[in-house]
């Protein structure tokens, strides 16, 4: 680990940005109203879904988020997706509501959203909430924004680190997500925070290596939403060059423990399985299996119930375009290896079920092919997974 790290949360806040969260009526009961103030211009870098439906605010924000900006307003309980162009005057309506407010060009606003989609914002609920979500702002508001912007999470998601360069520096990351989660761009709406001076130019390529290396490493149930969003917000004073090695594995560490914090808290799971495969010809054929794995319901379920099925995690990474050798396969559960070259090793399949009986569960696929290796986060698949989402509109 570099020195100069300290992984011990100490106060959640970075001076000059300010954090609330409110109940403004967008939802039934609850905070759903997040808005953050920059004191001083922010740069921002972004990395938005690969879903082809776009909503609302990724088309917004890529209007915006090139320039400076000041403010970051965030909605649960309305994805403000598919409502046309509707929906993108809504937003610039609100920014044009809330700059006077604070003092600030009306083009130095950003906005995220997430709920259900098909419908627009609640324009004058949002409009008249938004002096008292300015009052409510403080610099030790971050909890109220982090629960504002939740869904069917079960908590909030921050993560704080400290970075030692010219002087002490705070990275904090704050995430919603819990269903939706594709591996193809997972999640949800993420936002890093820090006064740590660097250019987009000089953090764009390390910050999208690090969301694919965290939050493309997690599924949940292979559902890529409209709406996912991850923006990093960093100061605009004189770069502290020396220190961007640091900065940037900062930066890593804080996603990696967002993503995991939402794999864990994945609609219905009780466990997630980590599926390494290794052993392929070439790394993006280990993906390949790995994803088709992560996505299998019968995988998924065969998790929920703690059952060594081997058969359908070979099943599975035979459905690909893959070349593979299914002599070669060696699978193992937990450390326990189940199958070599394709055939079953006699196991206690007592012993195997309490092994599985976990919250964590280690699966390792073995292409024996060559060097190349991938892995991904899971979830299990349950009753409960389907019954938040066979009611999530009511």
């Amino acid at each position: 680990m570099t020195a100069g790290w300290n992984k011990m949360a100490t106060k959640l806040s970075i001076k000059g940005i300010e954090f609330s969260g409110i109940a403004a009526g967008i939802k039934p009961q609850g905070l759903d109203l997040g808005l953050v103030v920059f004191r001083d211009p922010m740069n921002v870098v972004s990395v938005y879904t690969r879903n082809q439906v776009k909503c609302a605010h990724i088309l917004y924000d890529r209007t915006i988020e090139k320039k400076p900006v000041r403010a970051l307003v965030v909605n649960s309980g309305c994805a403000n997706a598919c409502t046309g162009q509707g929906g993108i005057d809504d937003l610039a309506s609100l920014a044009s509501s809330l700059s006077p407010l604070i003092d600030i060009d009306r083009k130095e606003v950003l906005f995220a959203s997430t709920g259900v989609i098909g419908k627009r914002l609640p324009l004058e609920t949002i409009r008249s909430a938004l002096p008292l979500s300015v009052e409510a702002r403080s610099e030790s508001g971050l909890d109220d924004f982090a629960r504002a912007i939740m869904t069917t999470d079960t908590y909030p998601k921050v993560v704080r680190r400290s970075v030692k360069g010219k002087k002490p520096y705070t990275i904090i990351g704050v995430a919603k997500g819990s269903g939706m989660i594709n591996p193809l761009f997972a999640t949800m709406l993420a936002f890093v925070f820090t006064d740590f001076p660097v250019s987009p130019a000089d953090i764009r390529r390390s910050f999208k290596t690090a969301v694919k290396e965290s939050f493309e490493r997690i599924t949940v149930d292979g559902e890529c939403s409209t709406n996912d969003t991850v923006l990093l917000f960093t100061s605009q004073k004189e770069e502290d060059a020396d220190a961007l090695p640091v900065f940037e594995e900062g930066l890593r560490d804080v996603l990696k423990d967002l993503s995991m914090m939402v794999v864990r808290d994945g609609e219905g799971a009780t466990r997630i399985a980590h599926i390494i495969v290794k052993g392929a010809k070439k790394k993006e054929w280990a993906e390949k299996v790995a994803r088709r794995i992560a996505l299998s319901p019968l995988t998924k379920t065969a998790f929920y119930g703690c059952d060594p099925n081997w058969g359908r995690i070979i099943a599975a990474a035979g459905d690909t375009d893959v070349p593979l050798d299914p002599a070669k396969i060696d699978i193992s559960i937990q450390g326990k290896m189940l199958a070599k070259g394709g055939v079953e090793i006699p196991f206690d399949e007592k012993k195997m079920k309490k092994l599985m009986d976990s919250k964590e569960i280690s699966v390792v696929v073995n292409l024996n092919q060559g060097k190349a290796s991938f892995d991904i986060f899971t979830t299990d698949l349950t009753y409960d997974y389907v019954k938040i989402n066979a009611s999530y509109r009511t």
